[in-house]
């Protein structure tokens, strides 16, 4: 899941207006207004021993066409403390992307992703994306209402599948998979909503894998994303990617074949884990 919001900070294609701050103020002022209606604690009750408040991680990425050149960075983060909305709970996560000053003049990339995932039911109720790469810029919403299976965006309100996810909330409802007696080749998979379109990801379970980081060594288990057929990746495992082996399952490389070179993001830091790194070697 990493991987699909690494490769969409770089590669979106949608073309929308920038979300003005007085518009998220509002949208968090009429969800304020529905407190109480409902409660997505309701819906599931999911096992999180993955992460917690507080938690940050960073990325690296390397594009290469012919060689390996650092392009930018990536990072997610956890607030503090909880953030309460429609009477819910949750945590506020927010993913940024941006390319590095030598890169800007030949495609600058100024990204932002933020959900609002409720703790107990580990899915979304809010989720908003800025981006801005090149010469395009557009923004969007999605309002979650799970015990109607609706979602309400700019452009439409629809019914979406049970138990769906946004494209980040998804990266940290799949670091939950439980791995433990999985056979290479199992597939862990869930729905993600994105771009007004709710379609079945997940990961292919391929088995453990130590591999060297700039961390050092990291005991890992590997994995291949099952992802979206279309301009951007090739067929729907055209990526690998491994996560710690312990209960954190932070994604520690991507390696991903687009449509023209190779992307690489590796873990550069991290901090406030749940968990002790125990993968690390």
């Amino acid at each position: 899941m990493l991987v699909c919001v690494s490769a969409t900070i770089w590669n979106n294609y949608c073309k929308y207006i920038t979300m003005p701050k007085k518009n998220l103020a509002l949208l968090l002022i009429a969800l304020s207004c529905i407190a109480n209606v409902y409660s997505q604690s309701t819906v599931r009750v999911a096992n999180n021993n993955a992460f917690e408040y507080g938690e940050k991680i960073s990325y690296k990425v390397k594009y290469n066409l012919y060689f390996n050149i650092d392009v930018g960075e990536v990072d997610f983060d956890i607030a503090n403390k909880p953030e309460v909305i429609a009477g819910n709970n949750c945590y506020h996560i927010t993913g940024t992307g941006r390319t590095y000053g030598f890169y800007d003049p030949f495609y600058k990339v100024r990204d932002k992703y933020e959900t609002y995932l409720e703790t107990t039911s580990l899915l979304p109720l809010l989720f908003i994306r800025n981006v801005n790469e090149g010469k395009f810029s557009f923004g969007e919403y999605v309002i979650f209402n799970h015990t109607k299976s609706i979602a309400k965006s700019k452009k439409r309100t629809q019914t979406i599948p049970k138990l769906t996810q946004d494209v980040l909330s998804a990266i940290y409802y799949a670091r939950t998979f439980d791995y433990t007696n999985a056979k290479p080749g199992k597939a862990y998979t869930l729905v993600a909503f994105i771009d007004d379109s709710a379609y079945t990801v997940g990961v292919r379970y391929m088995g453990p894998e130590v591999i060297k980081t700039d961390l050092g060594r990291v005991k890992c288990i590997k994995l291949k994303p099952i992802l979206i057929v279309d301009r951007l990746f090739k067929s729907e495992e055209d990526m690998t990617l491994w996560v710690t082996d312990d209960a954190n399952h932070i994604p520690v490389r991507i390696e991903s074949g687009i449509s023209v070179g190779k992307v690489q993001a590796d873990l550069s830091s991290y901090s406030g884990l749940k968990n002790p790194m125990t993968s690390l070697k």
